[in-house]
């Protein structure tokens, strides 16, 4: 084995150690990972070791289990102090933009309104006039109905209780019941639709996109003219637009995602795909 593949499996090898610590465990004796590992306890005790020199684990009080070390804790508050939810998606934005040949949108929940905070405008003759900086209602249009539908359950019915479903445009959803319904078939495919909600002669569809810690923070999607994307349609681009939310939560550190069929934010266990 040359130094070059051992450096590489010594590396997996700590990233495999780590990755065995979580919410469930946050502690492990030398033992269990051994036995987690299936490795000698002389190669697991030097990885150990190394990692606790560096302050990737630590010992317990009382020193008979490890736990992650605030090294780790540091670099987390770096990345999350510098990774840019608008600059990360730009390149999702273009991939639907190529893809679908309309202007993608990036929105995020402020309050009860959602906000388009990056877009890549269509380059067909005949688009959409988006803006960056626009706010809507959540109850309109699925950059915001996708906002909504994927908070926890009593936050959903709060907004809904609050809030005023103003009509927007002639198939605005103004009833209350009509609109939970909406928001939990939204859930249950995993990615939201709308035709005529905010712009006449306008769709969007919208997917969820998640965080590090697994709560859906934005949406990401497109809007067209329904002179060129109809019913028909949306089947393909929803599979784009799923996938696209999917890749840029992965890029955010989301450790899991919903999928369609079991999308409720208190059942997201299914792995990303």
């Amino acid at each position: 084995m040359t130094r070059k593949e051992s450096g590489v499996r010594t590396l997996d090898r700590i990233c495999t150690v780590l990755d065995l610590f979580s919410h469930e465990e946050p502690t492990l004796s030398l033992a269990e990972i051994c036995r987690r590992l299936g490795l000698p306890k002389t190669t697991v005790h030097r990885l150990v070791t190394a990692l606790e020199c560096q302050g990737l684990l630590t010992r317990t009080i009382g020193e008979s289990k490890f736990r992650l070390g605030y090294q780790l804790l540091r670099w987390g508050v770096l990345v999350k102090e510098t990774l840019d939810v608008r600059n990360e998606a730009l390149p999702f934005l273009r991939f639907l933009m190529e893809k679908t040949g309309e202007t993608s949108i990036l929105s995020v929940r402020d309050g009860d309104v959602g906000i388009c905070v990056e877009m890549v405008e269509s380059n067909q003759p005949i688009r959409l006039a988006m803006q960056v900086g626009r706010g809507i209602m959540l109850h309109a249009g699925a950059s915001a109905k996708v906002l909504w539908a994927f908070l926890p359950d009593e936050e959903i019915r709060r907004i809904l209780g609050e809030i005023d479903l103003v009509p927007v445009r002639a198939n605005t959803i103004t009833d209350p019941d009509e609109m939970y319904r909406d928001l939990v078939v939204i859930r249950e495919q995993g990615y939201a639709t709308s035709f005529e909600e905010t712009d006449e002669g306008a769709m969007g569809i919208a997917a969820p996109v998640y965080d590090h810690t697994g709560q859906a923070v934005a949406g990401i999607g497109i809007a067209a003219p329904l002179a060129r994307v109809g019913q028909e349609q949306v089947p393909t681009i929803a599979r784009l637009v799923v996938y696209s939310a999917r890749q840029l939560s992965i890029r955010l550190g989301a450790p899991t995602c919903p999928s369609p069929g079991d999308t409720h934010p208190d059942r997201a266990s299914s792995c990303l795909e």
